[in-house]
């Protein structure tokens, strides 16, 4: 999966890139996911830059060309004063529109309860982005992405317990029209939901919020029958095998392009 990474990488920036990244059962999956996504919009004709963890971006002519990925426990966004030796992300902006996304890996969100809930990849409005890392030591942003990816990496079939963690999380993190009023949905530039940066205001129910995003779990296997029986109600994709050369993984990479050409302008 590594030098798959290395490809987009260096697609992206048009020269060869640097990679470190992260140790960990699953880590290298995440990875190849993310870039494979970002290789996919630039191929879309989309901007796509590789933006270092100080909000400077990745030339071709820098002398230091290094994607990293974040490692450690779960975590925030780095604040952009710590440097830029912090977790890299993806910039995007579609093609005639003037608003930009990130593309994130391995970021925690806070949920209505104050929890926080780690998102393998998550895409959220450059705003948010933005702000986080104009506080000095980084930090969550509030409520749910546009996009959440869940990776697994595991050869196992996927199990009703894992969709049913899945469906849970993306429940806390959905900030629904009457919660409006939750202590922590103070800094509305750290919120994806409600109020600005995100735009449309928040979800009327759990069931407007899981079709207004795009949510999935790719797994490097399939999936038992179980699992999937509550994917549809809750507009979960289950997606797998996504491994280098399957139908499924150039299927994912298709359809979240497609979606996101359609919903994030």
């Amino acid at each position: 999966m590594i030098p798959a990474v290395q490809t987009a990488l260096d697609a992206i920036v048009n020269n060869v890139t640097a990679l470190t990244h992260a140790k960990g059962a699953g880590r290298a999956y995440e990875l190849y996911i993310m870039t494979g996504i970002a290789e996919g919009l630039a191929s879309a004709g989309c901007a796509v830059r590789v933006q270092r963890s100080d909000e400077s971006f990745i030339a071709p002519t820098d002398a230091d060309r290094r994607f990293i990925q974040r490692g450690g426990a779960p975590a925030g966004v780095a604040g952009k004063a710590q440097g830029p030796g912090n977790a890299s992300s993806f910039v995007f902006q579609l093609p005639n529109s003037s608003r930009q996304w990130e593309i994130w890996n391995g970021i925690q969100f806070i949920g209505r309860s104050a929890a926080l809930h780690e998102i393998d990849i998550a895409i959220v409005p450059r705003e948010v982005g933005i702000a986080l890392r104009g506080l000095p030591a980084g930090g969550s942003p509030t409520g749910r992405a546009k996009v959440s990816i869940e990776c697994k990496d595991v050869g196992d079939p996927g199990s009703q317990d894992e969709m049913r963690t899945f469906v849970a999380r993306l429940y806390d993190l959905t900030i629904l029209n009457w919660h409006r009023a939750v202590a922590h949905l103070a800094h509305p530039l750290q919120a994806i939901y409600p109020g600005k940066p995100a735009g449309n205001g928040p979800y009327y129910s759990f069931w407007d919020g899981n079709r207004a995003t795009f949510n999935v779990v790719a797994r490097r296997s399939g999936f038992r029958s179980g699992s999937l029986a509550m994917t549809g109600y809750y507009g979960i994709q289950p997606r797998g095998p996504v491994v280098p050369g399957s139908s499924e993984d150039a299927a994912l990479v298709h359809d979240l392009v497609v979606w996101i050409m359609s919903n994030l302008n």
